[in-house]
């Protein structure tokens, strides 16, 4: 058995979002013991004001009903509730552990009583599942070419570049001749609701596509730039290339349909879903310079920035944590409109939502692994007694 000291350090990592694969699967195992699921608690109380800064402490009676249902369920559960603020945490795996039992018991109360509750329904729908590794490549010539299915190995050859795929499911470009001058060939990686996907580029720097995504890039670059186009949400790692003799690196240019970024070598995060209010540009390391397409404004981002264009630019610090959650396997929320975490489920599970507008400004925070079944994602926004949530076929509804 690890050591407590260990133990503690890893929660606390896991709890803010810090943690590797690794040492996410670690902490997974930890859950059978009942005295980690105790350890969960103590370092949540600790670190609580790290996780949510604005919590509402006058709500003994609403505490008191939940400390009830942590101990007659037996999981390590955190939730701060007001009148119009809700804030929720389940512990990913822990609800992993409780699902097949929920399942079972809606199950038996379904077959028992034709009249069973409306908030069991939720867990009633099994064929909703989580988002998987997907996508759908598209070559020059027009044809395409399903990523997830083909076996690894050689899917196509381009003027002087090799498309392979690799057993952990990456697309890789292989150049074949540097010195062959073609035309610009173009490629397109798309994904879907349900699906996300990793490419390495031409380059050699790094794309991951969150859900409802779209990447354009030439299989050969330009000697003097790196220029890409992109929908939906994109996290770039991007590769530091110079020209011989050359001091200065070859930019590398992201364009969406609202501003185009430059970079010398960084990673950033871009979220510019159409059907989002604004585009948000995240810098983890490095430096871009971001231009909108709108008034042709630009700006410069520090790491630990963000970028957020409606009409115009707005420069603040930026929740490292919560937006690069979805590259790291999870939903993390911090006093997030409804409205916002639906849009996520939905390109995630892939579902339709319907949210009356009265809602929709309903606030929650809590983080979740991206894994978990749709169930449970559901019966926690329903734990608020906020809402009630129903589902018919793909469609998810919202009421009261």
């Amino acid at each position: 058995m690890n050591s407590e000291h260990h133990q503690r350090q890893l929660i606390k990592k896991y709890l803010l979002g810090t943690v590797t694969n690794q040492e996410r699967d670690e902490v997974a195992v930890w859950l059978s013991d009942s005295k980690v699921k105790k350890l969960f608690e103590e370092v949540m109380d600790e670190i609580e004001p790290q996780l949510f800064p604005e919590k509402d402490t006058d709500q003994k009676y609403l505490e008191d009903k939940l400390l009830e249902f942590k101990h007659k369920n037996h999981i390590p559960l955190k939730e701060s509730i007001n009148k119009r603020n809700m804030i929720w945490t389940w512990l990913p795996y822990a609800a992993a552990l409780i699902v097949f039992v929920l399942f079972s018991l809606n199950i038996w109360m379904h077959h028992d009583n034709k009249k069973a509750p409306k908030e069991a329904l939720a867990l009633q729908n099994l064929t909703v599942l989580p988002g998987r590794e997907k996508a759908t490549l598209t070559l020059a010539d027009g044809s395409t070419i399903t990523l997830g299915d083909e076996l690894n190995g050689e899917l196509a050859k381009q003027p002087g570049v090799r498309i392979e795929k690799t057993k952990e499911g990456e697309i890789l470009y292989l150049t074949e001749d540097e010195h062959l001058e073609t035309k610009p060939v173009y490629n397109k990686v798309t994904t879907r609701n349900g699906g996300q996907y990793q490419i390495t580029l031409p380059d050699g720097s790094k794309a991951w596509l969150n859900a409802a995504s779209s990447l354009t890039y030439p299989v050969n670059f330009n000697k003097n730039e790196r220029r890409v186009k992109m929908t939906g949400e994109v996290y770039f790692e991007v590769a530091k290339l110079k020209l011989p003799h050359q001091k200065d690196s070859i930019p590398f240019f992201v364009e969406t349909d609202k501003q185009v970024i430059q970079v010398l070598g960084t990673q950033f995060n871009i979220n510019a879903y159409a059907d989002e209010p604004y585009i948000r540009t995240t810098l983890v390391e490095g430096s871009v310079r971001l231009t909108s397409s709108l008034n042709a404004v630009s700006v410069l981002l520090k790491p630990g920035q963000e970028a957020v264009l409606s009409d115009q630019f707005r420069i603040r610090s930026a929740d490292l944590q919560q937006q690069l959650a979805w590259k790291n396997g999870e939903f993390v929320f911090k006093g997030e409109y409804l409205e916002q975490i639906l849009k996520q489920i939905a390109r995630w599970y892939d579902v339709k939502v319907e949210c009356p507008a009265r809602f929709s400004k309903i606030k929650f925070s809590g983080i979740v692994s991206r894994s978990m079944p749709f169930s449970t994602v559901i019966s926690m926004i329903e734990s608020t007694k906020e809402v009630k949530i129903s589902m018919e076929g793909r469609r998810l509804i919202v009421s009261d």
